[in-house]
């Protein structure tokens, strides 16, 4: 894929230091980020970079050139990383900050995946079939808490207890297969939909590389060809 280096363990820190800043407090933290950038790898078409960035650092001003090539750098990079993981089939390292007793460990990251998602163009629902979508969907949705809070500002039933603890516990289940199913959905998607449109012809050197990644095919997976 592309020729960036990895994000080492000390780039992950740094990236947490710079985006902890004052002024770039609005933007998300790294497990949010990790669980956003697996979304925009896994979207129906490619997210420009300017789209995510945005979406990613929130209300923002850098403290100057440096910062905002530095950022935008390990940004890229994670993002780069984070495809490049999905697209591997080895699982990925899910990053995740201790929380309170009673609370739901992966929902924050779960949060920035569906923040992630919402990016796309056109949408899941859309792009794909909604049952599926749906059930891929379905543990972000659960573990963010958005399930609970949409049923009970729309009036439906929702069954607390131990109906609750065994959604969630469900939802746990199928997270990580979750994560792997609906990049690959997607990218098997995308890559079906050439031939259609463009009949014979292959992916263009100069096109978004339907990785995910951001990068020109040329740039990425078609290195070398």
């Amino acid at each position: 894929m592309s020729t960036a280096p990895r994000l080492a363990p000390a780039d992950l820190g740094r990236l947490e230091a710079l985006l902890s800043a004052e002024h770039l407090k609005d933007s998300l933290t790294l497990d949010a980020l990790q669980g956003f950038f697996c979304a925009v790898a896994s979207a129906p078409a490619p997210i420009p970079k300017e789209k995510w960035l945005a979406s990613a650092l929130g209300e923002h001003a850098f403290a100057g050139p440096d910062e905002e090539r530095e950022v935008t750098d390990l940004l890229e990079r994670f993002l780069e990383d984070t495809a490049r993981e999905l697209a591997s089939h080895r699982g990925l390292d899910i990053i995740s900050y201790p929380v309170e007793e009673g609370e739901e460990e992966l929902a924050v990251w779960c949060e920035g995946y569906l923040l992630g998602a919402a990016l796309a163009e056109p949408d899941w629902y859309s792009a794909g079939e909604p049952e599926t979508v749906e059930e891929l969907l379905f543990p972000f949705m659960a573990l963010s808490g958005r399930l609970k809070e949409h049923a009970l500002e729309s009036g439906e039933p929702w069954e607390g207890g131990e109906s609750e603890k065994k959604l969630m516990q469900g939802a746990r289940e199928v997270f990580f297969d979750s994560v792997e199913d609906a990049y690959h959905y997607w990218f098997d998607m995308r890559v079906n939909r050439i031939p259609q449109r463009r009949e014979v012809e292959k992916v263009g050197r100069n096109d978004p590389c339907p990785c995910g990644s951001g990068k020109k095919y040329k740039a990425c997976c078609g290195k070398g060809e």
